[in-house]
């Protein structure tokens, strides 16, 4: 039998480790009827991937398993085909997580009477990484690109306000890197970061001082920023502003 966790990925275990992420389930039978494929063969494939065993994993292992094994073999374009969209922002946040960054989604940052929502933002160090996930079949560029962008954009600024507002003018220095992800797309480098999956860890391996100015932004705060932040599904300001700098 072959070793689990392969270090290259064939089209059989692709189509497999497909199905398990599309359905949520590593239940040999369920999947054996999604790809049309022997239960028996199901059963070695998801033994050789690290999802055999019991059926009934979380959703959270399933990803985990499926981050580790799409890291190795860069197949992430491939996979992202039969993902949706709750799927694809979940298996984004988990290769943040383990480049070591703190990761929430579906954050909605208010000030006043203006909201925004983000779908994932991450924290390491001094630097926030606000990503705005794409699951598109289709290529983002020419104006596609630009509105995503420029709509990216005006979210980084209320984002940036939220937190002066917030933590008030100081000297801490941080960072705000914003990153559209897209399986199909070229690196991009414009109002935000656009950025392909293949992109995205070499991507955030990068010290955000090393990174252009803009997309990236620059903010003095008076306190330094931390995951307890990012805790509650909002991050909320009043609309008085208390000072505060931005570059």
């Amino acid at each position: 039998m072959r070793r689990e966790n392969p270090s290259t990925l064939t089209g059989l275990d692709l189509k497999v480790l497909r199905a398990v992420l599309k359905l949520s389930t590593n239940n040999p039978s369920i999947i054996s009827l999604e790809t049309h494929l022997a239960e028996g063969i199901v059963r070695e494939v998801l033994q050789r991937l690290g999802l055999g065993g019991e059926t009934g994993l979380s959703r959270d292992r399933m990803i985990e398993v499926a981050v580790g094994l799409l890291e190795r073999n860069r197949s992430f374009e491939e996979v992202s085909k039969s993902l949706t969209w709750d799927l694809f922002e979940s298996l984004i946040a988990r290769i943040l997580e383990a480049a070591g960054l703190y990761a929430k989604r579906n954050v909605t940052v208010i000030v006043g009477n203006r909201r925004a929502q983000l779908d994932i933002v991450a924290l390491r160090d001094y630097t926030v990484y606000l990503l705005e996930c794409k699951r598109w079949m289709r290529s983002l560029s020419g104006s596609l690109a630009s509105s995503e962008a420029k709509k990216l954009k005006e979210r980084v600024e209320l984002f940036c306000q939220a937190l002066l507002k917030l933590h008030g003018h100081g000297t801490i220095i941080h960072y705000v890197v914003p990153i559209i992800v897209s399986p199909y797309t070229s690196p991009t480098i414009s109002d935000v970061f656009i950025s392909p999956f293949r992109s995205l860890i070499s991507l955030l391996s990068e010290h955000p001082v090393t990174l252009p100015t803009p997309p990236t932004t620059t903010l003095y705060l008076g306190r330094r920023l931390s995951p307890q932040l990012l805790r509650p599904k909002s991050i909320k300001a009043r609309s008085q502003p208390t000072g505060g700098s931005v570059q």
